[in-house]
């Protein structure tokens, strides 16, 4: 399923470029467009997960300076850190144990994950409570 659907997005491209005319900034524009939903498609399974390991990250805040706080900070961290959203998006490890301390955990997160830096936290809620 996953090939036929990479091999349209590639089709619906390449018919983009031709119809729109060979312009280099529409190009490269249109390619991040298109890398950016293959990966997507490739990791939508993984999509699933991340709600559940938000609302596990909320738990952590509340804990967080105690054996279980570090106990949960290091499974969410082995289990964030392996989704491959997560190595194709993050230039960095994230550490839910650091983000738990910050203000602002979502400003952090696009620090770290700069494809994030153009999607507001309330678009981001509204994109997850989708899921």
């Amino acid at each position: 399923m996953v090939p036929r659907i990479v091999i349209f997005v590639a089709i619906a491209a390449v018919l983009y470029v031709v119809v729109t005319g060979f312009d280099q900034g529409a190009m490269t524009s249109t390619v991040q467009n298109v890398s950016s939903s293959v990966l997507m498609i490739a990791y939508t399974h993984e999509l699933d997960q991340i709600p559940k390991v938000v609302d596990e990250f909320m738990v952590l805040r509340e804990i967080k300076n105690t054996q279980d706080g570090r106990e949960l900070a290091a499974k969410l961290d082995e289990k964030i850190n392996n989704l491959g959203l997560v190595k194709a998006y993050c230039s960095e490890r994230i550490s839910t144990m650091e983000l738990a301390y910050e203000n602002d955990p979502y400003k952090k997160l696009q620090q770290l994950c700069h494809s994030l830096q153009n999607v507001s936290f309330a678009k981001a809620v509204e994109l997850f409570s989708l899921i």
